[in-house]
């Protein structure tokens, strides 16, 4: 009962990864980023020390030596579902058969779809085409764009085939450039897509200022005199 969408934007060297899910905190065990060059999902059957553990091996194995590594010491792999997408574009996916359906993943030339307990092939196929026919917005656009399309598509559904509404969501975006990533999450909402988008489009405008500050704390004014000034920008448009 969660979908994701991992792209990369390999002009401005970003990777990012959007997911949401009836789970509650999805950020907090599901997605990783991994020296803002990987972006891990370890998802279904949710064990997040196996993201964790892929994350360590990843930088000196390619994507699949490292899933089958990690998969390969785990009795319940069949119960799990994760992919693993690099800023150079390697990808790689599993998806167990004990997994539920509709389960799987679709992968084009700058990103992966995955889910399970969706309500149909659509929900991957739709998330997919509106990632790649929007490469005109930034990545972070492109990637909460790709999970509306996933929940227009249908979504989830329940053990009883029912629908099931998204409760959590969670976007990551690394920069190579950058010393931390862009990390949004929704822990609990009936809404949880629409207030991400929300977040991130209140934040985004604040990343670049946490980014200086952090390098440079003496050269830069306090936060509020910052939204301040930021506030004036946008009312004199």
């Amino acid at each position: 009962m969660t979908y994701t969408i991992m792209g990369v934007d390999r002009k401005n060297s970003r990777i990012g990864i959007a997911i949401a899910t009836y789970s509650l905190a999805v950020g907090s065990t599901c997605p990783q980023l991994v020296e803002n060059k990987y972006a891990i999902t370890s998802q279904a059957s949710t064990n997040p020390l196996i993201g964790e553990k892929i994350a360590k091996i990843i930088k000196t194995k390619d994507p699949e030596l490292a899933i089958n590594e990690i998969l390969n010491k785990d009795k319940f792999q069949e119960y799990r579902q994760i992919a693993v997408l690099s800023l150079n574009g390697d990808k790689y996916t599993h998806t167990g058969s004990k997994t539920k359906y509709f389960k799987g993943s679709i992968k084009s030339k700058n990103s992966i779809a995955i889910g399970n307990f969706l309500y149909n092939e659509k929900v991957l196929i739709n998330m997919m085409k509106s990632f790649e026919e929007n490469s005109e917005y930034e990545l972070g656009e492109r990637l909460i764009k790709s999970l509306i399309a996933g929940k227009k598509s249908g979504g989830q559904s329940g053990s009883d085939g029912q629908h099931l509404p998204e409760r959590s969501a969670c976007l990551m975006i690394g920069s190579k450039d950058e010393i931390f990533p862009i990390d949004i999450r929704v822990d609990f909402s009936d809404k949880p897509i629409e207030e991400l988008s929300k977040a991130f489009k209140k934040y985004k405008k604040m990343h670049d200022y946490y980014l200086a500050r952090a390098l440079e704390p003496s050269k830069i004014p306090s936060q509020d005199d910052w939204v301040k000034k930021l506030k004036s920008i946008n009312k004199d448009k």
